[in-house]
């Protein structure tokens, strides 16, 4: 008696969408769709080291404990 190989309708859609974006994706329709450009600059009047963070955060603290 030979058994019957199902392939489940949910696994074959889900290969059939997958591949068909791999296609496009390979074409180029999706050119530029998922890459992003970070546009930002950093001064070096805006670096922080650890131990300033760290003095800051102290002195935050310190501000807020006092009473005023």
């Amino acid at each position: 008696m030979e058994t019957s190989r199902h392939i489940s309708f949910a696994i074959l859609t889900f290969t059939v969408l997958a591949a068909g974006a791999l296609l496009l994706e390979h074409t180029g329709f999706f050119t530029g769709a998922f890459r992003t450009e970070i546009l930002a600059r950093v001064d070096a009047g805006d670096l922080v080291s650890v131990g300033e963070a760290v003095t800051a955060q102290s002195t935050g603290a310190s501000d807020k404990a006092s009473p005023r």
